[in-house]
């Protein structure tokens, strides 16, 4: 009976001993990776320390968020049939550039853009972009929230300098409508500085929104040559990849390597939270579980080190020129994200690269464009070709080829050839149907078609 007990013993004894190296190799092995990832990111020159991505403190007197977060405040405090005026009014401004707008949404929109309050919110926010920072009220160092208010906000201000633009235009003031663009420009750019994916996302969307503004606009009286001189110039500035890169190590250093390095404690909160959101309806048994095996030390220093090689390979390619999903140059980020770990799956980036070159497709269109429109007023026709305009930079980033352009009597049409990189004779992008059975090949083109009712 002893020797049996002693030989369960000395069997569970060995078994303890092996994991134990085995656990202990792990360990090594996972850990020797990790640092080898620090080490290319650091070869790489990458930024390293949390405090070399975080914007400067600026004084308020100099913040253009501080004039933006007040006029914000001034129309979230006023009542309006659904949540507040600044929401309302952002929502009525979506169907206001439609071809066929509602007409009571029309009046109750220019009703409401002539009351004194939202006047009042205008010009702190046209007095903002006059400032030489805007930077967001976060605490870096605190690690980041979930969600930022303010950002949905901007959106909505963004869209009523839209539509200011286009009251002026209608008012027989095409020069204040002009001026209101370049405000509007500015106020898209205000986020350049900011270090993560969030900030960047609303600054591309609300360029996105300003280049579209300016379309239209240009339908109803192009600028003069003094204010297309400024607009060309601001629309030049924002043909850069970089803050989108800063953007990517911002969000290694201020969320990904802050969530690796919390407590077990809070880490648990944080996943808890952003796993499975802040209702009780999952048992907690679910995501002790799960945590339990991200906590799993060679499994945690793993996934850290997949997750810095991930945003190592991001950032190396996003400067590179484009390339569609599933393309040889992406196989290193898509082997990446075969391999990864819980952690990483949450914090992954999206194809940023994408959203980056549809923006500058639209930057460079409206450069395009309003340089043509400059042209007719000086010659009475369009040009031939591009190359009249005396240009650079009008490449299409999809292929660093010259934008496609074809000018048809009093109206043009210039565009690009998108994510599909064929060239499908300035075919805009159509509904697609929402019958699963009836899949539609995406075969479209990127353009700016002037006037828009043009055949």
């Amino acid at each position: 009976m002893r020797r049996r007990t002693t030989g369960i013993l000395t069997g569970i004894g060995i078994i303890v001993v092996v994991l134990g190296i085995v656990y202990a190799v792990a360990v090594v092995r996972a850990t020797a990776r990790l640092r080898r990832a620090y080490a290319a990111l650091e070869a790489d020159g990458r930024p390293m320390r949390a405090t070399e991505v975080v914007p400067p403190t600026v004084p308020d007197t100099q913040n253009a968020m501080v004039l933006y977060e007040s006029a914000a405040a001034m129309l979230k405090a006023q009542p309006a049939p659904q949540r507040n005026l600044l929401y309302y009014m952002g929502k009525l401004a979506d169907s206001f550039w439609s071809d066929s707008p509602d007409p009571n949404t029309s009046a109750e929109l220019r009703q409401l853009m002539g009351q004194d309050v939202v006047l009042r919110a205008l010009s702190a926010v046209e007095q903002g972009t006059q400032r030489p920072a805007c930077r967001l009220n976060r605490d870096y160092e605190a690690g980041v929230p979930l969600e930022m208010p303010i950002l949905d906000d901007l959106r909505s201000l963004a869209r009523l300098l839209a539509i200011k633009a286009r009251l002026e235009v209608e008012g027989g003031k095409p020069d204040a409508a002009w001026n209101t663009v370049l405000a509007q420009l500015r106020f898209a750019d205000g986020l350049r500085s900011d270090p993560l994916y969030e900030g960047q996302l609303c600054r591309t969307g609300l360029i996105g929104l300003t280049c579209r503004t300016i379309q239209r606009l240009c339908e109803m009286t192009p600028p003069g040559k003094e204010e297309y001189r400024k607009i060309d110039g601001l629309l030049k500035d924002l043909d850069d990849i970089g803050p989108l890169i800063h953007a990517t190590d911002g969000e290694r250093l201020l969320i990904g390597e802050w969530l690796f390095s919390l407590p077990k404690d809070q880490l648990y909160r944080a996943l808890r939270e952003r796993m499975f959101g802040h209702g009780g309806s999952v048992p907690e048994i679910i995501p002790r579980l799960a945590f339990r095996i991200i906590i799993f030390k060679p499994r945690l220093l793993r996934d850290h080190a997949t997750y810095l090689e991930l945003m190592r390979a991001h950032a190396r390619a996003l400067p590179g020129p484009y390339a569609p999903r599933g393309s040889d140059a992406h196989k290193e980020i898509d082997g990446l994200i075969a391999r990864r770990g819980l952690l990483t799956e949450l914090l992954a980036p999206m194809h940023y690269q994408d959203i980056h070159y549809r923006r500058l497709a639209d930057v460079r269109m409206t450069r395009a464009g309003l340089a043509l429109l400059q042209y007719r007023q000086a010659q009475g026709s369009f040009p031939p070709t591009l190359d009249a305009l005396g240009l650079e930079k009008l490449i299409d980033p999809y292929t660093q080829e010259p934008l496609h352009y074809r000018p048809e009597g009093e109206s043009f049409v210039v565009y690009s050839v998108g994510e599909d990189l064929k060239d499908n004779g300035g075919k805009p992008r159509s509904r697609q149907s929402s019958d699963p059975r009836q899949r539609i090949p995406v075969e479209y083109d990127l353009l700016w078609r002037f006037p828009r009712s043009a055949p």
